[in-house]
């Protein structure tokens, strides 16, 4: 266990105070624990030094800090001359000492489900440390890998990206064994630019990879990278899905002959266990003791969580959306029985091409013969638009109560309703209000009427 004066050589800092022990890092100030380490970030709308006397009273332990503050009896300070790149350093210290496997994880979409797929079938072979929620970032990282137990088998780290630079600055800390790439597509085009950036940076996962280390990434973009040691997935991959059957209660393949099911009925969940499967392999386990586990995972919350009702079912997949994840969505919804809906809010950060994605999405819905597709936002305005185009029944509006009181006059019994859109849009509260506007007229024997919810 490090003491507070190895900190300091390891962070080139000044220590004041005690030397102690301490227990974990936290950046911030509401999640402070009794003998917590507080890293104070300068942020965009807030300074981590002006809770460092809170942090004290909620029981830190200690502070790292860029300037001399007051220190109480019994705790200590860490002058450093920029707090990220001393969590930098704290990072890469634990990371040079890890005797286990890392796996690294970047990509468009799916991160977060095959970070968590993939940590999930290795606790049944070893102890497993990865990064929480979607901490992802040039500060989730490190704070994450300074976090970690020591006695781990494996990380698991997702690496996420805004812009070409972002995953070569964590893969210099997290120099993974196993480097993946679950999806590339459109993303946060404001910052980088074009897909041909966006290949680029999440490329940079697999810079300066050692003899040992294994690439895993999509066939379709495999012949964008160099690589020596690599297993790709999807169609033409080495690792492919076969016979796939889709219905509400999930999903049924093959991969080389074994019989695999998900409990969650999503295209885009099955390429998740592809890249799985292929990091497994990488990791030199047999793919059939894991295959019993694999109908007992469940995704993350408000990623294609199905919500049952009589007569209803909603597909909450609210968390994020980009054009990739959108289009696989949509695929996904197309293979359901029953009156299908989409409901989808605008996908932010696409920049000047913003307009071009969105009619994209409006002429997939014709093309995948969705129902009734409802768009809520700006952008979507664009889709809507292009619904008309091909004669698709289709709804447009920037207003939620608006957009609430044309579902209760459209639905239909049987209906299955996806609902997705960016973070911004906050598309999770037309899930609560169908999920209690649901409970009002099911959940007390009533049944639904003609045309009302």
């Amino acid at each position: 266990m490090l003491t507070a004066l190895e900190l300091a050589r390891i962070c080139e800092g000044k220590l004041y105070g005690k030397d102690s022990t301490f227990s974990g890092f936290c950046s911030d100030s509401r999640e402070v624990k009794e003998g917590n380490i507080f890293v104070a970030l300068r942020g965009s709308r807030h300074d981590g030094h002006d809770f460092v006397h809170e942090v004290f009273l909620k029981g830190a332990v200690g502070a790292i800090v860029e300037k001399k503050l007051p220190v109480p009896d019994g705790k200590f300070l860490l002058v450093v001359e920029d707090t990220l790149s001393a969590l930098r350093r704290i990072a890469t210290y634990r990371r040079e000492r890890f005797k286990g496997k890392v796996i690294g994880v970047a990509g468009s979409a799916g991160k977060t489900t095959t970070k968590e797929m993939i940590s999930f079938l290795l606790s049944k072979k070893g102890k497993v440390c990865k990064t929480p929620k979607n901490y992802n970032s040039q500060i989730g990282v490190p704070l994450s890998i300074a976090n970690f137990d020591d006695d781990c088998d494996f990380w698991v780290v997702e690496m996420g990206a805004s812009q070409k630079g972002d995953v070569k600055k964590l893969v210099d800390i997290v120099k993974p064994h196993v480097r993946v790439i679950t999806a590339i597509g459109e993303e946060h085009l404001e910052t980088f630019g074009c897909l041909d950036d966006v290949i680029l940076g999440n490329g940079e996962i697999f810079e300066d990879m050692r003899d040992e280390d294994w690439a895993i990434l999509p066939y379709y973009v495999s012949h964008c990278y160099d690589l020596k040691k690599a297993i790709t997935f999807g169609d033409e991959g080495q690792v492919k899905a076969q016979d796939v059957k889709l219905t509400s209660k999930g999903i049924n393949f093959k991969v080389n002959g074994m019989n695999l099911s998900l409990p969650v009925p999503s295209l885009a969940l099955m390429e998740n266990v592809l890249c799985t499967l292929c990091v497994l392999k990488a990791l030199g386990y047999d793919w059939d003791e894991f295959a019993s586990y694999l109908t007992i995972f469940e995704p993350s919350p408000q990623r294609f969580n199905l919500i049952k009702k009589e007569n209803l079912l909603i597909i909450d997949d609210t968390y994020n959306a980009n054009p990739p994840s959108v289009r696989k969505a949509l695929e996904s919804l197309s293979l359901f029985e029953g009156y299908k809906i989409a409901l989808l809010g605008d996908m932010l950060e696409l920049g000047t091409l913003s307009e071009m994605y969105h009619r994209e999405v409006g002429r997939l819905c014709a093309h995948l013969n969705i129902d009734m597709c409802i768009f809520y936002g700006r952008n979507m305005r664009f889709a809507y638009e292009e619904c008309l185009r091909y004669n698709v029944s289709c709804y447009h509006t920037l207003s939620r109560e608006k957009l609430m009181s044309y579902i209760r006059d459209i639905i239909k019994e049987g209906s299955v309703i996806l609902i997705k859109g960016s973070r911004g849009m906050e598309m999770e509260y037309f899930v609560r209000e169908l999920e209690y506007e649901s409970e009002c007229v099911f959940g007390k024997g009533g049944k639904k009427g003609k045309g009302n919810l």
